[in-house]
């Protein structure tokens, strides 16, 4: 296993640009980095083309819809951003918001929860689950199909919609499938990837536990809400889990996917051998990203389908 040759020149231009890691500093100093590094190459010009992008509330909560182009009723993908719980925003990463939109045919909504260390856990869950009932209740008037509800999301995003995905179960809402790509879903535990790829790819060891610290606060790592590898999973929405090669989340991704599969869930497993985390939004950068993109995509969109994916 090698890692992809553009990938590897990305990490050697941060490394020669003396890049600080991406949770060095306070939270205000990784905000204002992650900021400068996607805005100081923002192209609206190269996002896929959608019919609209829109800000509204969901009471207190901002949230993005951003509608495609196709007509008539289709799926609605709930969208948790990456960022460590940390940073992030619906604004900086609405690149993905639209690709989604425009490759599913979906409305797309894109969900500004509220960020640690400020607002620790259960702050984000909260606001995850008042995403979902808006979708809910918002159903009509976003064009969407009740029967296509999807959930989507990336690193801490993915954590979100999982455990978004064992809520709405819980409370009787149907959701058709749930896209989670390099995932973490267990605080508990510290997997074998976190050392072996613990340093030098993006995303650190250290890096980690910063995210763990500031977002656990006083709760608990063994909170199925925080962790949601130790919840009962049986009945939740069928699942395409995507995980890289370099990432040190990667057998926190792999086991996630063994222990749907063991509740009865039908889930697909997508493993980028020379990937890092996270690759999701890279699709620019790396034709293979790009073509684990289109993959990932692909086989989310056939479970709002109806049409289950195979492991």
């Amino acid at each position: 296993m090698s890692l992809d040759p553009n990938i590897a020149g990305f990490l050697d231009a941060l490394r020669s640009a003396g890049a600080p890691p991406g949770f060095a500093g306070t939270p205000a100093e990784m905000r204002d980095r992650m900021r400068a590094a996607i805005e100081g190459h923002w192209d609206p010009s190269a996002f896929a083309p959608v019919a609209s992008v829109e800000d509204v509330h969901a009471g207190r909560l901002p949230l993005q819809v951003v509608r495609p182009i196709a007509t008539g009723p289709r799926p609605t993908v709930l969208y948790f951003h990456p960022g460590g719980f940390t940073m992030g925003s619906a604004h900086l990463m609405q690149d993905v918001a639209r690709r989604l939109a425009h490759d599913l045919g979906a409305c797309v909504v894109s969900v500004d929860y509220r960020l640690a260390p400020e607002n620790p856990f259960p702050a984000a869950v909260d606001d995850a689950l008042d995403a979902l009932r808006w979708v809910v209740e918002s159903i009509a008037d976003l064009g969407g199909d009740p029967s296509r509800v999807g959930l989507a999301g990336e690193s801490s995003g993915a954590n979100l919609a999982a455990v978004t995905a064992i809520a709405a179960r819980d409370a009787g809402i149907p959701v058709a499938g749930q896209l989670l790509v390099s995932p973490v879903t267990d605080f508990s535990t510290e997997y074998p990837s976190a050392t072996e790829n613990g340093d030098g790819y993006f995303l650190t060891r250290a890096d980690l536990a910063v995210i763990r610290r500031f977002y656990l606060g006083a709760g608990d790592a063994a909170d199925p809400r925080v962790s949601p590898a130790l919840a009962d999973l049986a009945g939740v929405a069928p699942a395409v889990v995507g995980v890289a090669g370099f990432d040190p989340l990667r057998d926190d991704g792999i086991a996630y996917a063994a222990t749907l599969l063991r509740a009865g869930v039908p889930t697909a497993l997508r493993v980028y051998p020379g990937l890092i985390h996270p690759f999701f939004g890279m699709p620019g950068l790396s034709p293979a990203a790009e073509a684990a993109v289109v993959e990932l995509t692909g086989a989310f969109g056939r479970l709002l389908d109806g049409r289950e994916e195979d492991a």
